[in-house]
Order: C-alpha cells, then sequence, then structure tokens
C-alpha cells in the first residue's frame, strides 16, 4: 500500500468531461487521500461542485486495499447517490495506479505527475465518456 504515498494529501479538482464528442469543464471539487490503520487502507474522500452555482452534485468515499491473494489492489467506490462499485487494479509503474471497472466497464488511471500534480482518467467507451480531473495540492 505504500507505494500508492504519492497519492496522499488533500487535492483540488478540475473535472473535463468529454461525451459523444462534446467537452465541458463546469465541475471542480475537492479530495482528501489518507492511509488508515498504518497504510493498511487508503481512503478517498472528494465532493464534485458546479463552478457556476458552488452546489455539491455529489460526494464519494472511496477504500483501496491490497490483496495479497490475488496480487492486486482492490478498490471500493460509494456514492452520495446510494451507488458503488468496484475495480480491481495494479500499479503499471511507480507513478501509475491502473484499475479495471467490472460492472461499469470502464478503465481508469491515476498518474503522478510532480510532487504537487496528478490527474485520474476514465475511458469508458461503451458511453464514449472521457473524464479527466487534474488533482493540484492544497
Amino acid at each position: 500500500m505504500r507505494a500508492l504515498k504519492f497519492m496522499v494529501g488533500d487535492w483540488a479538482l478540475e473535472y473535463t468531461v468529454t461525451q459523444h464528442g462534446h467537452t465541458t469543464q463546469t465541475i471542480r471539487g475537492t479530495g482528501s487521500l489518507r492511509f488508515l490503520f498504518d497504510a493498511a487502507y487508503l481512503t478517498f474522500d472528494y465532493r464534485m461542485i458546479e463552478k457556476a452555482t458552488e452546489k455539491t452534485i455529489a460526494e464519494a468515499h472511496a477504500i483501496v486495499a491490497w490483496d495479497r491473494q490475488a496480487g492486486l489492489y482492490r478498490y471500493y467506490w460509494f456514492e452520495s447517490s446510494g451507488n458503488f462499485h468496484q475495480a480491481t487494479g495494479v500499479l503499471q509503474d511507480a507513478q501509475t495506479l491502473a484499475l479495471e471497472w467490472q460492472e461499469i466497464n470502464c478503465t481508469q488511471i491515476f498518474r503522478s505527475v510532480s510532487a504537487d500534480a496528478m490527474y485520474l482518467e476514465m475511458r469508458c467507451p461503451a458511453q464514449e465518456l472521457l473524464l479527466r480531473v487534474d488533482f493540484s495540492r492544497l
């Protein structure tokens, strides 16, 4: 789990959503990633905000765990709407966590680009969706 230390911290989030060829950048947010139980788990709490109204659109909580037996990360995602999903993943390199979402057929990566920046990119071909979230350390 300590290999994910590049993700730990408090972050400002800027969203770029491209669906069916149309791109919007009307969403921002905040996120906090923390180790739990001496780095046995990594938690991710986030809030998505509509830029124009400053209204909270959604909130979520995630838990990342290392499955020693399977040799992969398990990512559990819980949304304020009541929806929840799970993914499995691996480290592609020291700065990149790659995840596969089973139920929604999407791929997602978290990639560090510097000590103060990373991004999340989620591709969902069936929905013609590309979501990019740029993280800037607070």
